[in-house]
């Protein structure tokens, strides 16, 4: 019986279910679905977009989010403006590394991963913390985030780099495990923007300020201290 509703069929029928669902309960917010998207238990702003083939389970998305075709975010918190590239995956379950026997979940978890089949009483491992992504932060193709870590404001996440640690807020990072390659602004710079919080302005103030956006002196000058 369950391998007749796990089927082409039931899984589109899912999919628009849960895509008029969403669409018409976040119809005032503009919330962009694209094909096959796997969603549960997620809340989301304003102008928020999922591509194609993306899962996301437990996420709080802000206003202006986007997420890639075949990326999966699970528990997470994500900044407005920020964007997470395609085929990526941030927040996936942790396994025990030290005093466990086994790695397996079987030992530890209630979630069934085995088939459906649980033989511990309750979760003995924390599988899922939460993992915050900060406003304005940008991931290339394929990155990795791992679980519990808090990805700062500003931050450019090279294409393929496994995040293991928390970073820093306006630097570009890379590599596995990622490092800072360099800081994106001076650190008054970074001071002005980490104050200023231009993200949590109105549509008509970014509309009417858009063009300062081109070079960070130009919004200093305009707003920064006097």
């Amino acid at each position: 019986m369950k391998s007749l509703l796990l089927n082409p069929l039931t899984y589109w029928l899912r999919w628009l279910l849960t895509k008029w669902k969403l669409e018409i309960k976040y119809r005032k917010k503009h919330l962009y679905l694209e094909y096959m998207v796997e969603i549960a238990d997620c809340k989301f702003g304003a102008y928020d977009a999922i591509y194609k083939y993306a899962r996301l389970k437990s996420v709080e998305f802000s206003d202006f989010c986007t997420v890639a075709r075949n990326s999966q975010v699970f528990n997470a918190k994500i900044g407005k403006f920020s964007g997470i590239g395609p085929f990526s995956f941030v927040g996936l379950a942790e396994h025990p590394s030290s005093v466990f026997v086994s790695a397996h979940p079987l030992f530890y978890s209630t979630l069934g991963q085995s088939a459906g089949l649980v033989i511990v009483e309750k979760n003995l491992f924390d599988e899922y913390k939460t993992t915050y992504i900060g406003n304005d932060v940008i991931t290339g193709n394929g990155v990795t985030i791992k679980q519990g870590v808090t990805i700062g404001n500003g931050v450019i996440i090279a294409a393929g780099s496994v995040v293991t640690k928390d970073v820093e807020p306006y630097t570009i990072v890379g590599g596995i495990p990622a490092k800072i390659i360099k800081y994106r602004f001076t650190k008054e710079q970074i001071e002005f923007l980490q104050e200023f919080k231009w993200w949590d302005r109105d549509l008509d103030w970014i509309i009417a300020n858009k063009d300062l956006f081109v070079n960070v002196e130009l919004l200093m000058a305009k707003y920064g201290k006097r």
